[in-house]
């Protein structure tokens, strides 16, 4: 297609009005054209402070005819109706992580996306952060020697108990919220798929939520990932990558200012000696990114690239069904028990 990618948003969720819809009004390939609501004072709200339309509905915001992609910010219990609908209505989707609840509903929008044709992709603008490419930079260039240990941390302290994190109708659950980031930069990083998963996770009992959780996964050549995440717990926002020779860090993996530049550091032991020095990686607006590279793709009609994401979304989808089935069954779990 030519032209900018005109984009209609269902929901006023907080992301969007933080980073998603201001980093849409900066790319280039995209046009803000609609918001969408539960109610239509919220719509209007937002539409007169983004400069879009309001729409009536999500159904509406679907149906729209100067619409060519939705993004989708809702809870992610919500995900598998709207995306679905919006396939089928031929719109491209850019969704909110983690995709589904459980592997059918994510195999279920992915089938759908497939055969109306249209881009689907997820929201993990932290992937495009070029800081994740130094890294992998670093172990090209043997800095580090062979990868042995990916270690991800990402949580926060409790939100507000209101929050639709805690609500399990809605999909809340620290491991599809959260922890989905640390796992998904550990697939980057290692530039593999897993092996075996094993999870535990931990629960606030009257609402039947997960709400921290622990997990090791096994990749091929030896390689080991290491990750934790909380809705209960001090902030943190991490990864390392351990090889024979050094250690590479970050202490703003997954959420990080525009114009910040990345506090990536390499660690060498000499004879007991530590040396730390920065490894070179500029400050990036990753949401814009993705949304620049949504748009792209969306754009040039390319088939290929297209069906390479939703074998990464299938892939992300099934290492997270396995983490829940681990720890929902108490044993390791091989991620050929899924196709």
């Amino acid at each position: 297609m030519e032209g900018k990618v005109r984009i209609g948003v269902l929901g006023c969720a907080n992301i969007a009005e933080r980073l998603s819809l201001p980093a849409i009004l900066k790319t280039e390939g995209a046009e803000l054209v609609s918001v969408a609501s539960r109610t239509r004072a919220k719509a209007e709200e937002w539409a007169a402070r983004f400069g879009a339309r309001a729409e009536d509905s999500y159904d509406a915001q679907i149906a729209a005819p100067d619409i060519d992609a939705v993004y989708i910010p809702l809870p992610i219990g919500l995900h598998r109706e709207w995306a679905l609908k919006a396939a089928e209505a031929g719109k491209h989707v850019i969704c909110e992580k983690s995709l589904a609840e459980n592997l059918d509903s994510a195999k279920g929008i992915i089938a759908a996306a497939r055969k109306a044709g249209v881009v689907l992709f997820e929201n993990f603008a932290c992937g495009y952060h070029p800081q994740h490419g130094a890294v992998r930079a670093e172990v090209a260039k043997g800095t580090i020697g062979k990868p042995f240990l990916f270690r991800g941390a990402f949580g926060f302290p409790p939100f507000d108990k209101s929050s639709f994190r805690y609500d399990k109708s809605l999909g809340g659950s620290c491991l599809y919220e959260v922890g989905a980031y640390p796992v998904f930069m550990a697939r980057k990083i290692l530039g593999a798929e897993p092996q075996k998963v094993y999870c535990t996770l931990f629960y606030d009992v009257e609402r039947g939520v997960d709400i921290k959780g622990n997990a090791q996964i096994e990749f091929p050549n030896e390689l080991v990932a290491e990750v934790a995440f909380s809705m209960d717990s001090v902030y943190q926002n991490n990864y390392s990558l351990w090889g024979q020779k050094g250690l590479l860090r970050t202490s703003r993996a997954f959420a990080i200012p525009a114009d910040m530049v990345p506090p990536l550091e390499l660690l060498t032991n000499e004879n007991f000696k530590e040396t730390v020095v920065p490894v070179e990686a500029p400050a990036a607006a990753q949401f814009e990114l993705i949304f620049a590279d949504f748009c792209d793709v969306v754009r040039s009609g390319d088939a290929a690239r297209r069906e390479g994401m939703y074998e990464t979304l299938l892939a992300q989808a099934r290492t997270l069904e396995a983490l829940r089935i681990s720890a929902k069954e108490g044993r390791a779990v091989a991620l050929s028990e899924f196709q």
